[in-house]
């Protein structure tokens, strides 16, 4: 099995997985009308949803990482749309404003969100794991292929520094809503701080960042793969209980193909 056969994924790729199984753990608890005050270490099933398959967040992440291969930004982001296009029938849960992007169908009470949601910060913050020089450029370059909103921009610029090495931002001030997470990228950053700063490992980033409710594969996949990032002897990843329940098999080639560049990019 893939998760139990990890000598093939380099230790600095963890991130990676991380980021692919808080988003299967967090699935479940998306905007539900009330989240429970605990939440278990297991994988529950979503009516409707491949029981552990992560949603649309991993693989625009997976699809812009590979983007960085080429040697412009605006040559990333060319290909990363190209890629988009490509994808559609892999891709679960788009967004308003990447569906708009695609030509795809939108609900008329999302019309006002298009370009303003966190599906920016969501796909280009991993990038921060690769990025060495310009990262502010190539950021801006992929996020505006979807999302032309300046705070869009800045918050995803944020989150790429963060994965980076960054130092975080003072959010000491902040308080999570009651309502849950929205899809605000400034919200979702916000959240992802908090979580990743009252966090022992990655299970409990995960789970931390379910309680909060509202958007929560985004938050709990951007914070376990935070804190795997920021913290990697003592995330312990590998122990988490319900990890084989993800169902890697359908992201195992592009997340060794994501790990092998993060490797060379770092040679």
């Amino acid at each position: 099995m893939f998760i139990e056969n990890r000598a093939h994924i380099a230790k600095k790729a963890i991130p990676l997985l991380a980021y692919a199984a808080g988003d299967a753990f967090g699935v479940y608890y998306e905007f539900l009308d009330q989240t429970p005050k605990e939440i278990p270490q297991v994988l529950l099933p979503k009516e409707g949803w491949p029981f552990g398959g992560v949603s649309d967040d991993t693989l625009l992440s997976i699809l812009t990482i590979k983007s960085l291969t080429k040697k412009t930004p605006e040559e990333a982001a060319t290909f990363f749309l190209e890629e988009l296009r490509k994808a559609i029938p892999r891709l679960r849960g788009l967004g308003p404003t990447t569906r708009t992007a695609l030509g795809l169908e939108v609900k008329d009470g999302e019309r006002g969100v298009i370009g303003e949601t966190n599906g920016a910060i969501m796909r280009t913050a991993l990038c921060g794991l690769f990025i060495t020089e310009n990262r502010d450029e190539w950021i801006k370059a992929l996020v505006e292929v979807t999302h032309k909103s300046p705070k869009a921009v800045e918050c995803a610029q944020i989150a790429a520094g963060l994965f980076a090495g960054e130092d975080f931002p003072d959010y000491s001030n902040w308080n999570p809503p009651t309502g849950g997470i929205s899809l605000d990228p400034l919200e979702t950053l916000l959240a992802i701080v908090w979580v990743v700063k009252r966090s022992t490992n990655c299970a409990d980033a995960f789970a931390l960042a379910c309680s909060l409710g509202g958007d929560t594969d985004t938050v709990a996949a951007l914070s376990g793969a935070l804190f795997a990032a920021r913290w990697p002897e003592k995330c312990d990843f590998y122990s988490i209980p319900w990890l084989s329940d993800v169902k890697w098999d359908e992201i195992e080639k592009d997340l060794q193909e994501c790990s092998a560049m993060l490797e060379t990019m770092h040679d």
